[in-house]
Formats: structure tokens, sequence, C-alpha cells
């Protein structure tokens, strides 16, 4: 039996795609989710984590929270909807020490970013980091993305707003530009084309009674179908091989992000993005246990 793959998981509550990897993550077999960290980090959010990590023995994860600059309730109606009543809870540590202590423990540990990048950047200032990153986020423009690769709704744009980078674009231009084993983004462009229906649901349900976190995912699904970014973030740390990718230098202008050819401009750290996932059956087969 091959050893679990340890990851990190930075997320957020205000989209439900978020809560529903974790889920996933929380009791996948091939993953030993060793911590998450929250952004910003209230206490509702850091309740309704706990609640959820409860729901599926896994109280062992470590939970970590950014500095919410205020009390606004930041947890969609969705998850009460979906897991019931929970209570407001403190985390473990601050998000930062939280990773500092993981990596420490597993020095190979994946972090998988489905937030603004203001939690990883707090790690990175500290003097570390991880070597092995997937960041829910950026754009392949036409220049990376061939015209039958393409969506319709970005076809003739080299750079597009990604919400997860804009969150903090400082944070994401830092950590972008530094040097690592093993960097990937999932590009907006492919993202939105991932919708779970629950026509994919049912490819899965012979497998739920066997996987708590399986089970809880697609209780999620049953209320309500939409686009899983980080499920295809987290799915493709798992099995990079079920994406196109290629080589690029991520920048940004304008508000915007877009990538340049890696090979043209060799002095600077490159990145890997999505270019197309072929099989989207293929990849959310990923959660099978």
């Amino acid at each position: 039996m091959q050893p679990k793959l340890p990851f990190h998981f930075d997320m957020e509550t205000a989209d439900p795609d978020d809560s529903m990897t974790l889920a996933i993550l929380a009791t996948h077999p091939k993953v030993h989710l060793a911590s998450v960290s929250v952004h910003p980090g209230g206490t509702d959010q850091i309740g309704v984590v706990r609640h959820i990590l409860r729901l599926l023995d896994r109280e062992d994860v470590s939970i970590g929270a950014g500095t919410p600059k205020s009390l606004a309730s930041r947890v969609s109606g969705f998850h009460q909807q979906w897991v019931g009543n929970f209570e407001h809870s403190e985390a473990d540590d601050t998000a930062a020490h939280i990773m500092a202590k993981t990596l420490h423990q597993f020095p190979d540990c994946t972090l998988l970013t489905g937030a603004a990048l203001t939690n990883p950047h707090a790690l990175f200032e500290t003097g570390v980091f991880f070597e092995r990153w997937f960041c829910q986020g950026g754009f392949a423009g036409d220049n990376i993305i061939p015209k039958e690769y393409r969506l319709e709704k970005f076809d003739g744009k080299l750079t597009c707003p990604t919400f997860n980078l804009n969150g903090n674009p400082l944070a994401a231009e830092a950590l972008i530009a530094i040097p690592m084993k093993e960097r990937r983004l999932i590009s907006k462009n492919v993202c939105h084309g991932a919708i779970f229906t629950k026509a994919d649901a049912e490819l899965l349900v012979p497998f739920r009674n066997h996987n708590k976190g399986l089970d809880l995912f697609l209780k999620a699904v049953e209320l309500k179908e939409k686009a899983l970014h980080d499920t295809v973030a987290g799915l493709l740390a798992i099995d990079p091989s079920k994406a196109l990718w290629a080589e690029v230098i991520p920048y940004r202008k304008s508000g915007g992000w877009g990538c340049l050819e890696a090979e043209k401009h060799p002095d600077k750290h490159s990145s890997m993005i999505t270019t197309y996932i072929p099989d989207l059956s293929d990849l959310w087969m990923v959660m099978k246990p």
C-alpha cells in the first residue's frame, strides 16, 4: 500500500465547495489531511469546519485561523441546511503557526489553497514555505489554451480577474514568484466548466457507504448542483494526470491575471497551469474510495 499524501488545506466558507472539498480530503484513502486553515478565520467559520471534521471522525485535524477584521458572518446558509446546527469555536492556533507545525512534521506536505492567499503569505513571511502547492485560481488565456479547449465565455481573452488571487493580489504575486518543486494553478478557464451534477453523483453512489466524507459530499450535491472549483483543485492535487498542463509565468495586469509562455522567460520561476480536463467523469472518480 502506498503511503498517504499529507495535505494542508487553506479554505474559506462563503462558497460551499470549500467545505465539500474538506469532506472529501478528510477521509480520502490516498490523503492524510494533517491540518486546515481558514480565511479569515471567524469563530463561525472555525465552528462549521470543526463540526464537519467531527462528523467525519477527524477531530485530530488541527485548525488554524487568520485574522478576521470584523465579526460579520462568513458562513453561507447552505452549510446549516447541509450539516445542521453548529457552535462557534476558536481555532487551535494561527494559520501560520499551524502550517509551520505541519511542515515540520511532514516536509513533503501538499498545500491546497481555495481562498485568498493571506494565510499562506503569513507563513511565507516566517521564512518557510511548502514545496508542493496546488492553487485554485489563475487564468490561462488564448496564448496558452488551444482554441478547441477554450470555454466560450473566455474565448478572446488574455487576462481575466480571478477571485482567490484577487483576494490578496500582493500575496499572490509574492508566492507565485518564489522557487519551489511543484506549483500548479487550476485555471478559471478550466474549473468554470467543471459542473458536478446529480447524474455524476450516480456514478459515486455505490461507494458512498464505504466512505463518510464521500457520503457527506453527496448529501451536499443532493441539495445543490454547482461548479466545484476547489474540489477540482483538490482532486488534481491527488492525481495531476487527470488534466493537461502548460508551463507558464503567471502575471497580474489591471485587475486581471494571465500567463506568459515559460520558455520565453527562462529567468523567471515557472508554474504549471491547467489547460484542459479531457474526461470530467474520470476526474470525479478520483473521489472513489
